[in-house]
């Protein structure tokens, strides 16, 4: 089945192609410092690109698939979700066989707070019509996947019946859960590093018995691939906590390293970090294939210092599918560091969060890890100049916002982190921010044919 859509490809007119930054964007800096509390700048103007800023483009109308795959490429199908490189770029293949780069949203979910749950039921009364007008908004404005943290069960129940299925990630949360179970039967654990618990006898077989549950989703050609965790601090603080814990697996490893304590560098707490995400990765990636061998595996959303360590990457070469990336601190992917990814893997990457946060909306904006802008518009322009950047990149297949609801100030029961903050791409009332999907919408439906320009560019 064949879906026309306004979606463009672009013609490279000339040989003097670029583009050219014709916007700037006010913007507050996020950062955290060393006893993790936030700070914000002082407004900072950047130069943005956009799709209308690059010059050079003719558009043509395309077609793309069920899944939102571009309808005109010949791969094989599978009846699944793959990954493959084609003339040194990498893409995914959707189950017909197409060209495939994943545009989701996460969190495709009710809001719990008093005042979601109102509103969800003045707008939408069932969640079957929930499903059909959130499916609706995704296509509208290019987007063709749920990311992580979504309903799943609404989703698949949504999919039985839909013409145009909405395709999913799972979070299994593998790590996460079973830190959770150790500490409620050991409360002493508590102060532990979380990774020290992957070290634990009983974290493989608790993976074994978590990840028989999959099994339900083998023959689901809906599913995009599994998410084992989400940001395992693979990070040089974890490693300092280690050592003062007197960590046994720290220590031996130093000394069959034969590095003494007064000698630890930076370099030694990255290549130990990378020694335990090896462990990680080679104790859940076979039992995620042992259980469902049709999906790709999509990581563990790699955050912080963990995506600058080289070593962190060859932990998981052997293991991931795609490399899964939370980029924050930056107005957009730095070049440096998607050389570093493409040069310490061979594996494609996807970034799976990142976003800004609106003042006009009169919320705090404080929690989370978004920079400020003005407005919504804002919002866009910066959407567009961030995927501008990853589209150009040969080993990127996607990106997945954070997230598809604002934070309910309102909402006493919230995490620090997801609380009284603009970061959907609706309000807590559900109603759509129009004027930030419609900058969303235009990169969106046009990313097929900008990887077309781009690469000829680049050739």
């Amino acid at each position: 089945m064949k879906i026309t859509t306004n979606i463009f490809l672009f013609i490279v007119i000339g040989f003097n192609v670029s583009c050219k930054a014709q916007q700037n964007i006010d913007a507050k800096i996020w950062s955290k410092d060393s006893l993790k509390k936030v700070h914000y700048s002082h407004w900072q103007s950047f130069p943005s690109n956009t799709v209308d800023a690059t010059k050079g483009l003719k558009q043509t109308n395309e077609t793309i698939d069920i899944y939102g795959g571009l309808s005109k490429t010949t791969q094989k199908a599978t009846g699944f979700f793959r990954t493959v490189k084609i003339n040194n770029r990498w893409w995914m293949i959707d189950p017909l066989g197409n060209e495939f780069i994943t545009t989701a949203v996460n969190g495709l979910r009710q809001g719990k707070s008093p005042n979601n749950v109102t509103a969800f039921q003045n707008k939408f009364t069932t969640v079957d019509n929930w499903m059909k007008e959130s499916k609706q908004m995704l296509d509208d404005n290019g987007f063709n996947t749920a990311g992580s943290w979504s309903d799943i069960a609404a989703i698949i129940a949504y999919n039985k019946t839909a013409p145009k299925p909405i395709v999913y990630t799972t979070q299994l949360s593998l790590l996460g859960n079973f830190r959770h179970k150790v500490i409620k039967e050991n409360p002493e654990r508590k102060s532990a590093s979380e990774l020290s618990f992957i070290f634990d006898e009983g974290f493989e077989t608790f993976c074994d018995k978590e990840l028989h549950k999959i099994s339900v989703y083998q023959n689901d050609a809906n599913l995009l691939g599994h998410f084992s965790d989400n940001e395992i601090p693979f990070t040089h603080n974890e490693f300092n906590d280690l050592l003062k814990d007197r960590n046994p697996n720290l220590l031996n490893w130093l000394k069959e390293k034969g590095i003494e304590e007064a000698n630890i560098t930076t370099e030694t707490k990255k290549e130990f970090i990378g020694f335990v995400a090896a462990k990680y990765f080679s104790t859940v990636a076979p039992l995620i294939k042992k259980y469902d061998p049709n999906h790709l595996y999509i990581g563990s959303r790699l955050h912080s210092n963990a995506k600058n360590n080289q070593f962190v990457f060859k932990a998981a070469e052997p293991f991931v599918d795609i490399v899964s990336i939370n980029y924050y601190g930056f107005w957009q992917p730095q070049q440096s560091d998607i050389d570093n990814w493409n040069a310490w893997t061979t594996k494609p990457f996807f970034i799976t969060e990142f976003y800004t946060k609106a003042e006009e909306t009169g919320m705090s904006n404080l929690s989370g890890a978004g920079w400020i802008v003005k407005t919504h518009k804002d919002r866009g322009i910066h959407y567009q100049n961030f995927c501008l950047e990853l589209l150009k990149a040969k080993n990127c297949v996607g990106w997945h916002w954070f997230r598809y609801q604002d934070n309910d100030p309102n909402d006493k029961t919230a995490d620090a982190s997801n609380s009284d903050s603009n970061k959907g791409i609706v309000d807590t009332d559900y109603k759509s921010y129009t004027e930030l999907l419609k900058w969303m919408k235009q990169l969106n439906s046009n990313k097929y044919g900008l990887v077309n320009f781009f690469d000829k560019i680049k050739n």
